[in-house]
């Protein structure tokens, strides 16, 4: 789609919220158009290179994917929504930097995390069913006790009613819930010799501050988008005593309301923003390198490019 005159952005003035959308617009229908293109039809050769652009590619798709439920989102102002996926796209977005610049050996970084997060689930699930059933075997065996009991001592408040009746001891719940009985070997199988590995956000984040000049990528750090990571983290992403606090509407007299959405404001277009700049620059970087046009992928990313002096006009959020 091509901008009007009207339309058509420029860094003197905030972006407007219909810029935006036609903003986004254009760059899906670009990637879009871009993987239906022959160049995308990976041969699967199963060497290190095809691995690295299969998941390079993946990478850049799930941002276009959070991209795209965002602007859904933010047409209906889905504020909480929008945050949850700002949050959501910013991590894999840096993930999709990492696979790109550190190739082979991210995707293998990122492998090995996985394992030890899917090792560290089936030991919960093995810990809980072995738990639950001991728990339900315990309850069985003491039941059986309490109830031969119970039998014997019904027997003999039957025998001697002019005696006051000796009380019977409760049975003990016996918990109904089922083991899970989740089975990941072959899931685990699947990542073949690869060991468990930790790979935390703040990782990737050093090692793309630490990289970026060398490879060509920036030359400022990462880690105001980390912050910004975990400010979506506290205003969305999780439950937080802030989060709760932002209901409360401004006390009138003694009396405090709670409003049906927080009160603190919106931040859909700032998140909007930012998410569309950083798709765009991931998006240039991995067409690119198959030969594919990136003519929206690059004027967006000129047209929201953050000022690190903050000299900007308006503020792009990272």
């Amino acid at each position: 789609m091509e901008h009007t005159s009207e339309q058509r952005p420029n860094r003197t003035s905030e972006p407007s919220a219909g810029q935006l959308s036609d903003g986004i617009a254009r760059l899906l229908d670009e990637v879009d158009l871009a993987f239906a293109d022959d160049r995308w039809a990976l041969l699967d050769s199963g060497s290190e290179r095809h691995q690295w652009l299969c998941y390079n590619a993946a990478a850049l798709r799930h941002c276009c994917q959070l991209l795209r439920e965002m602007e859904v989102a933010a047409q209906g102002k889905q504020e909480l929504s929008v945050r949850l996926l700002g949050r959501a796209h910013v991590e894999a977005w840096l993930v999709a930097l990492y696979i790109h610049f550190g190739q082979y050996e991210a995707v293998m970084r990122i492998a090995r995390d996985a394992r030890r997060n899917l090792e560290t689930f089936e030991q919960e699930v093995n810990s809980f069913d072995e738990r639950l059933r001991t728990m339900k075997k315990a309850a069985r065996r003491r039941g059986r006790k309490i109830t031969e009991n119970n039998d014997r001592i019904s027997s003999w408040n039957s025998r001697n009613p002019e005696d006051p009746p000796k009380a019977l001891t409760g049975v003990p719940y016996v918990p109904q819930l089922k083991t899970t009985n989740i089975d990941l070997s072959d899931v685990l199988a699947g990542f073949g010799d690869q060991k468990p590995q930790d790979l935390s956000v703040s990782e990737i984040v050093d090692w793309l501050t630490k990289n970026a000049s060398r490879l060509g990528f920036g030359r400022e750090s990462f880690t105001p988008i980390y912050l910004i990571y975990r400010l979506l983290s506290t205003i969305g992403g999780h439950t937080t005593k802030p989060l709760l606090d932002s209901y409360f509407e401004p006390p009138s007299g003694a009396f405090i309301r709670i409003a049906a959405a927080p009160t603190n404001g919106s931040i859909i277009d700032s998140v909007r923003i930012t998410s569309l700049y950083a798709t765009a620059f991931i998006a240039s970087k991995v067409l690119s390198s198959r030969g594919t046009s990136t003519t929206a992928a690059d004027e967006i990313e000129a047209w929201l490019k953050p000022d690190p002096t903050g000299r900007a006009a308006w503020s792009p959020g990272i």
